[in-house]
């Protein structure tokens, strides 16, 4: 049981190291430091850096399924759903910040043009959550809540309104930036309102 929570307290920190700096600034002496543990430790949870970056990857993949998807769950199948996500992402991002930096926004950035485990990893992870959005499009147009669109041009272009919040949040510390894209993103949508476009609560 200890050694569970142990690693679950690396893991927590690991994580919001990475959000600040990324996984490759990650070391096992670091979190050594900061948790007060021996190297060894640490070392005997993972045993590679690499391994301790994939476990930190699946610990971030854990936390968004509890924090976003999961909550989202809950609201009805197609546009209530996918705001329903688009409303808990910005206001994770706006309530937490994860104390200036955040996970996704950090790592996708760090690995987009390198290659290796970790990569395929984030780009596997990343590519699972836009086949959700146009999912979700798709549904929305088949309940006719949206007039016809292409599903992944309409994804790409959320996701991109979701990126410029995260990083005009982090560059310039503008604690609306999530807002202001949760508000471009709700009138993209009103712009392919259908006959059963539902209403997008905040």
């Amino acid at each position: 049981m200890e050694t569970g929570a142990t690693k679950q307290r690396i893991l927590d920190r690991a994580f919001h190291l990475s959000s600040l700096y990324g996984l490759e600034a990650l070391t096992i002496g670091r979190l050594a430091d900061d948790l007060r543990m021996s190297k060894a430790g640490v070392h005997g949870h993972f045993g590679s850096k690499q391994a301790l970056q994939l476990a930190t990857i699946r610990h971030a993949q854990q936390l968004f399924l509890r924090n976003i998807i999961t909550p989202s769950e809950a609201a009805p199948d197609g546009l209530p759903r996918l705001w329903a996500m688009c409303t808990a992402l910005t206001a994770y991002s706006m309530e937490t910040g994860l104390h200036g930096g955040d996970f996704w926004v950090t790592v996708t950035n760090e690995y987009d043009s390198r290659t290796g485990p970790v990569r395929d990893t984030v780009e596997a992870t990343m590519s699972g959550w836009m086949r959700r959005l146009e999912d979700l499009i798709s549904t929305g147009i088949e309940l006719r809540q949206l007039t016809p669109c292409d599903p992944a041009q309409l994804a790409f272009e959320i996701q991109a309104l979701l990126d410029a919040g995260g990083h005009q949040r982090d560059l310039y510390h503008d604690p609306k930036a999530p807002a202001r894209a949760r508000t471009a993103i709700r009138g993209r949508l009103e712009e392919l309102r259908g006959p059963r476009f539902p209403k997008l609560t905040e």
